[in-house]
Parts: C-alpha cells; structure tokens; sequence
C-alpha cells in the first residue's frame, strides 16, 4: 500500500478550501485544477485528493469500484454525513444505488414535471409581483434565487406548509457547521436540535402522505413499486431527507445566472429580443456558474492512479464538476462567457451512474425563473456595473451573499 509519506509532496497544497479566501478567489483555483492532474490537500483530514480536469473527474464518476460513494462513518469522516446518518442516492453504488433509482423515478416523470410546469410559472410570477411592489431596487438572492427554492421545491413538488419549510430550511442552513467539523468533533447542537426537528417533519410527512394517499412527489415515493419492490420506512425517510438537500442546490444556481447576464448586456439584450436561446444560454450559465465546486467525495478503495497522481488506499477523492467545466480542451476559451457556445456533456449535474436524478426539474425551474424575469423585467439592470459578488455556504459550495439590482 503507498503510505502517505511516499507521495509527491511537490503535488501538494496547503490551502483551506472552504475558506472565504478560496471562494473570493475560486475562479483562479478552478481554472488551475481544470488543466493539472489531481493534487493533493494535506492540510485538512482525512488527507484529500483534488481532481478538476474533465477527463480525471469522468473517470472518477463512472468508476465505483476505484472510486466508491460509500465513505466510512465516525470519526475523521464527519464533515462528509451532511444528512447525519441518512444514506442517501450519493452514497451508495452498485444494485443499491439502481435499485433506489429505479423506485425514485416515478417522481420525476415526464407526466409529473408537466404537471409542475404550470405552479411553478404561477409561483415565480408571484415572486416577482412581490419585487414589483417594493421595487424598484431588489436584491436577486433572498427575493428571487432563495425564494426558487421553497417555490419549485416545498411548494410546488413536495406541498409542505409554511411551518415545515422553515423547519427544513432551518436544518439545511446548519449544514455549512457539518461541512466545517474536525476530525472527532462533536456535532454541534444547534446542528442536533434542527437535525431532531427536520426528522419529525419528514416522518410526519411520510404517515400523512400514507393515510390520505395525496398525488405529489412525496405520495409518489410513498406509493412507488418496481416488480413488487417498495422503499422501506428507513429509505422513505432518507430519500426524501437526501432529496430536499440536493435539489435545494440547483434554483440557488440562479443567482450565478443572473449575474452573468447581466453582466453581459449585449448578450443579455439578445435574450430579450429572442427568448427561444435562453435554454442554451442557461446551458452556458449553469457550465460557467454552477453552484458547487464539489460534488460529493468518493473514497479510493485500492492504491491507484488517476490522471498520472498516484492515490493511496483510503484516500477521500473529492471531483470538481466546476472545475471540470473550465478544462480548455474541452471548453475553448473556457472563462468567456458566450450563450451561443452550445456546451454539451457539462458536469453540473455529474456524469455515469450518478447524474443528477432531478437534473431536468433543475434546468426547467432555471429556465422559468429567468425567462420570466427578462420578460417582466427587460429593463432590470445590476444596481452597481462593478459589483463584484461574495460567496458564502458549505464547503464546496460557491453561494452568493447578494446580488443588488433594480427593476429599471
């Protein structure tokens, strides 16, 4: 087994990539790690292997038996059980995770996505009637990108009442805590009271939804069957936990759009004059502005080799789907921002037998969110031409703080 001791030390970063300094500057970092072979962070624990060029993190995406979603419980791995114990679609392979796929997709159907289509537009025009009235200045991230997260998804997809928004909400704030623990460490308790308060929503939900058999995404998990197949109580509760956590991700992602656009009037004026590009253009947003820089870790089961790094035994193996994005051999030119590049094969939403379940309730969602914006907006400009965004949430993620605007 290579030791850690025999590894190129000279591959090495001492760097704090949850830091504020790493997301202020985390253009620069992706944009390296997307044209250099894997490299390791030694100052964190368990030691990490960075990996951003597009090839490498494929590899590591369609790879589970090198690369397993699996990662051990306990000590030294708390900061990677963002769901405190429950094992959800990201951390499991093999006939598990198909068999658990298979089961969830009933709730995300072509059939339910149009049904959706519909309250989704009625809950974002609300959203901007609200902008409307306390116009004309707004801030995008709290009244619009925050709120698409309550809208499209308890709301519209999951029909959770105020209270059990706030209680969800509450517990995923926390989570940035989790992602920043220590080896050892105790969760902390504000973790453990919201952690205890979400578990009581989601049981509540799932014997709601099993006494009166309502027709939505929850009723759907409930009732789901694959040849005599159905999620056990414990799978019912850690899908539905998993889900709310990682769809949360996506309208978030909004915000990053925005800001691009807007930061590109003449672009942005295309897309007004012909809303038929806005699909490729969110393409293009969502490729240059994603909302994580990780996806969730996997853990080298062999000593091995990825992309001329040699990776010990052991060794958590965190891919970089943004980083990916900016990989110049795949992504000319791959800092300009252009709605007419037409990217395919982005990693947004991951690739192999992981990508994104709710990857095309996130590109609708998006979509809706911008086109209907532009059009009851087409004036709405950035309050400041050189505002410059700050980022905050959980390791691996680049949210933005705030983004000032005004209506005209």
């Amino acid at each position: 087994m290579t030791t850690l001791a025999e590894l190129d030390r000279t591959n090495a970063w001492e760097i704090d990539v949850g830091s504020a300094e790493f997301k202020a500057n985390a253009l620069r970092y992706l944009s390296e790690w997307a044209r250099r072979p894997p490299l390791y962070v030694l100052n964190s624990a368990p030691t990490q292997v960075i990996v951003g060029r597009y090839a490498d993190v494929q590899e590591v995406f369609s790879d589970p038996i090198r690369f397993s979603s699996d990662l051990p419980r306990g000590k030294g791995y708390e900061q990677f059980d963002k769901f405190i114990g429950a094992q959800f679609l990201t951390q499991m392979d093999g006939e598990q995770h198909a068999r658990l796929r298979r089961l969830l997709m009933g709730g995300f159907s072509r059939k339910r996505l149009a049904q959706l289509e519909d309250r989704l537009s009625s809950i974002v025009e609300s959203f901007l009637d609200d902008i409307e009235r306390q116009g004309p200045a707004f801030d995008a991230v709290p009244q619009y990108a925050a709120r698409l997260v309550v809208g499209a998804l308890l709301t519209a997809m999951m029909n959770l009442d105020p209270d059990q928004q706030r209680v969800l909400l509450d517990f995923h704030a926390t989570l940035t805590l989790v992602t920043r623990m220590k080896p050892g460490e105790q969760l902390p308790d504000q973790v453990r009271i919201a952690y205890e308060r979400a578990c009581a929503v989601v049981n509540g939900l799932i014997a709601e939804r099993r006494s009166q058999g309502r027709s939505d995404f929850l009723g759907d998990l409930v009732a789901a069957r694959d040849q005599g197949d159905r999620l056990t109580d414990t799978e019912l509760f850690d899908m539905i936990f998993g889900i709310s956590g990682a769809l949360a991700t996506t309208p978030r992602s909004s915000a990053g759009a925005l800001y691009l656009l807007f930061s590109h009037r003449d672009q942005l004026d295309e897309l007004i004059g012909n809303p038929s590009l806005i699909p490729d253009a969110l393409e293009e947003c969502l490729r240059l502005a994603g909302n994580g820089y990780f996806t969730f870790p996997r853990l080298a089961t062999c000593d091995t080799v990825l992309g001329g790094t040699e990776i010990a035994k052991g060794m958590i193996v965190r891919p970089s789907p943004l980083a990916a994005n900016y990989d110049p051999t795949v992504f000319p030119d791959p800092l300009t921002f252009d709605i007419h590049r037409r990217p395919s094969r982005i990693m947004t939403f991951g690739a192999g037998p992981h990508h994104c379940i709710g990857s095309v309730l996130g590109r609708r969602t998006l979509q809706i969110a911008i086109e209907r914006l532009l059009a009851r907006f087409p004036k709405a400009r950035l309050a400041d031409p050189d505002f410059v965004p700050s980022y905050g949430g959980q390791v691996g993620e680049l949210r933005m703080n705030s983004l000032p605007m005004v209506t005209h």
